[in-house]
């Protein structure tokens, strides 16, 4: 099949809801599911040359939706895997600097002192997509939401905050 630039509007605009449905069902996230469509059509748009002969391209699309909804759902996992690794090692090194209950108490202040001020530190936007993690308990998407970006973006800025947070912990955190 050559895919002309009509054909292609065509099939984009026939197919990119029902594409967007799919994505979803698999990550549960509209704002990626469009992005991964989005992609997905770019990448067919920019590879149509190869394609040549290839009577199913719907199918094909298919194929690259679900591949790049597995690549997110891996750096979803690997993004929350590093984010309880963290805790962990935060909790660790509370523990790990207890000796009894004056110096715990002297200790889990120095620490949260630390914290706190790291944090009011951060940029805005960092500290604020943090918070809403944290303290309001809010999904990616419902971040997302309040704060009219991406998923990926408020994942961008939760692994920065936790890197800052992570270099101002760097004497207190055992590895």
């Amino acid at each position: 099949m050559h895919l002309t630039a009509d054909k292609f509007v065509k099939l984009f605009l026939e197919c990119k809801g029902g594409f967007e449905n799919i994505a979803f069902s698999y990550v549960n996230d509209p704002d990626a599911a469009k992005d991964i469509v989005t992609d997905s059509f770019v990448y067919l748009w920019e590879h149509r040359e190869s394609l040549e002969g290839e009577d199913n391209v719907e199918g094909y699309l298919y194929l690259c939706v679900r591949a790049r909804c597995i690549s997110w759902l891996r750096k979803r996992q690997a993004a929350m895997k590093a984010t309880d690794i963290m805790k962990w090692r935060i909790e660790t090194g509370i523990n790990s600097l207890s000796g009894n209950e004056t110096s715990d108490k002297i200790f889990q202040s120095e620490i949260m002192g630390i914290l706190q001020k790291t944090i009011m530190e951060m940029p805005d936007i960092t500290r604020d997509i943090f918070l809403a993690s944290r303290e309001d308990k809010m999904t990616y998407s419902e971040i997302s939401g309040r704060f009219g970006i991406s998923v990926r973006k408020v994942t961008s800025e939760i692994q920065r905050a936790l890197a800052i947070i992570r270099y101002a912990l760097k004497d207190y955190i055992t590895k």
